[in-house]
């Protein structure tokens, strides 16, 4: 084996993924078309989550060898992962048909079946893949097959078939710690957390202290952390605060440099499309296009699921969630909008509409109505109004201190990288802020329906009705259809309850109240330099 090789396979074995990447690339210019090296670049994409980058190189593997199985099935994870449903499928059923005995290709089915809200189907490849795996009696299940452990049991509380999670939820905590099950088990019934599952969390604790790499140390105990927190948060605030802040602090720590990216972003979108003239293509797009599809969008935690559950609990409507299409597709290309020659040629927005469709495709079927409620598409609203120029848009707004509150206390892991400080959500919040006034300026302000949270949660019945209106949805708002909704983000669990307004003017960390919105008026002030 070339020398050069067999280092990179010992970085990719080591999980040193960049650099095997960037060795990769110093030889792959040379050969682009190898099986081998696009399957080694491939796989360290795949690592760094660099999904589309990684889906090219799968994809020259399979014109080269269809029967891999490997390759099969990491097609079929990554059109999950870019949400195009119907190819996953495809990439699956290939897979199965090279190897039938194997877990995977059946989770990723259930994985895609999940997403696409058939649950029975879901539960049907899960289980087909958990009894590949070992079964339930097996330790190997819980400790091998962490995704599938989760997505089983997203798969029972979607089918509120409660008494079999709780079941199940016992079961795997009798055989390994799982953050994760132990967090929605107590959301259920704080009853079921038993002495042994708290003592359990405190050797953790202790536990993740040894661990040498920074990652896995800060991220373990984050998590027990957290789950303190919200365990002790009606019986001992004082304890829960303490908990909160101990989590988020070993969060944070890991992603100082990230803080400042939105904004980087923010501002590349927002010089582009204050010199851009979109006239031309106004023109040439057809003004239908994107009839029938809403965009909730807004900060994280701002009242977006909520919003989106009152709208899913309409007829002929698809609650999409958290869709992900227009920031894969786009933050990158905000890197380089200062020569938009280089990204956008004449059909870009046409393209960009059609791909989104068919993206979503499989999702609709034949439903008038489509619901996509990724907060953060606020930083691309132009780019979608231009590409599907009949879609409507929601903008949730909260109170900015109840909203930071409710962002601290959820943990996001290094997801949403900005929710660990209170300066990295005074930064976030001044973004979105800056960016939605922007977009008003630039569309008028009838461009986006504003929803208040605080409005929302105290049942405004006429604010739903003239978001339905809005919307062009007909019929009447239904609270306990609203209650069937599901959707798996952080708001999940609050959202199938009762409307409720106790989220409204908290009074938790007080201590850092003063020094946040002293930051929020700093980046406040940051923005009104740039306009001006």
């Amino acid at each position: 084996m070339n020398a050069n090789l067999s280092k990179i396979i010992d970085l990719l074995n080591s999980g040193n993924y960049l650099k095997a990447e960037n060795e990769l690339r110093k030889i792959y210019s040379s050969n682009p078309y190898s099986f081998d090296l696009n399957k080694m670049l491939g796989l360290s994409f795949l690592a760094q989550k660099k999904y589309n980058s990684a889906l090219k190189c799968f994809e020259r593997c399979y014109a080269k060898k269809k029967d891999d199985y490997e390759i099969t099935l990491n097609l079929s994870y990554l059109f999950t992962k870019i949400q195009f449903y119907e190819q996953s499928i495809n990439f699956c059923n290939e897979a199965i048909t090279i190897n039938p005995d194997h877990p995977s290709a059946y989770q990723n089915l259930a994985t895609t079946y999940f997403f696409l809200n058939d649950y029975e189907k879901a539960e049907e490849f899960a289980l087909k893949s958990i009894s590949l795996s070992g079964g339930f009696e097996s330790r190997n299940f819980y400790d091998a097959a962490t995704e599938l452990v989760e997505l089983y049991s997203n798969i029972l509380l979607a089918q509120k078939k409660i008494e079999e999670f709780v079941t199940y939820a016992n079961k795997i905590l009798g055989l390994t710690y799982n953050q994760s099950i132990l967090i929605k088990l107590l959301r259920e019934n704080k009853s079921h957390i038993t002495d042994k599952y708290l003592d359990t969390v405190y050797q953790v604790l202790d536990k993740g202290e040894e661990l040498k790499r920074k990652v896995d140390r800060n991220t373990y105990l984050s998590g027990a952390h957290f789950f303190l927190a919200e365990y002790y948060s009606k019986s001992n605030n004082k304890k829960s605060e303490e908990n909160y802040i101990n989590a988020n602090r070993l969060i944070s720590d890991m992603q100082r440099e990230s803080l400042f990216i939105r904004q980087k972003t923010s501002k590349e979108v927002f010089n582009f499309f204050r010199e851009f003239d979109s006239k031309g293509i106004e023109k040439s797009i057809d003004p239908d296009k994107g009839k029938g599809l809403i965009f909730v969008l807004g900060m994280p935690r701002s009242g977006t699921t909520l919003t989106e559950s009152i709208l899913a609990s309409a007829d002929n409507i698809v609650a999409g969630g958290e869709k992900s299409f227009f920031s894969l597709q786009l933050h990158s290309i905000a890197k380089d909008l200062s020569n938009p020659e280089l990204v956008l040629d004449n059909d870009f927005f046409n393209d960009l509409g059609d791909r989104y469709l068919e993206n979503i495709s499989l999702h609709r079927n034949k439903n008038d109505f489509f619901i996509d409620k990724l907060p953060e598409n606020y930083l691309f609203y132009k780019f979608i109004k231009l590409s599907l120029p009949s879609a409507k848009f929601i903008n949730c707004y909260r109170e900015p201190w109840d909203n930071a509150i409710s962002l601290f206390k959820q943990n996001y892991s290094v997801n949403v990288f900005f929710a660990s400080s209170f300066f990295g959500i005074a930064l976030e919040y001044a973004n979105y802020e800056h960016l939605i006034k922007f977009w008003k300026e630039l569309d008028g302000p009838a461009s986006f329906f504003d929803v208040r949270y605080e409005e929302l949660a105290t049942k405004n019945g006429d604010l739903i009705k003239e978001l339905w209106n809005y919307c062009g949805i007909k019929g009447e708002f239904s609270e306990k259809k609203r209650k069937n909704y599901v959707g798996y983000t952080a708001s999940f669990q609050q959202v199938s309850k009762d409307i409720y307004d106790t989220s409204i003017k908290k009074t938790d960390f007080t201590d850092f109240k003063k020094k946040f919105f002293e930051d929020l008026e700093n980046q406040r002030s940051f923005w009104s330099s740039l306009t001006n």
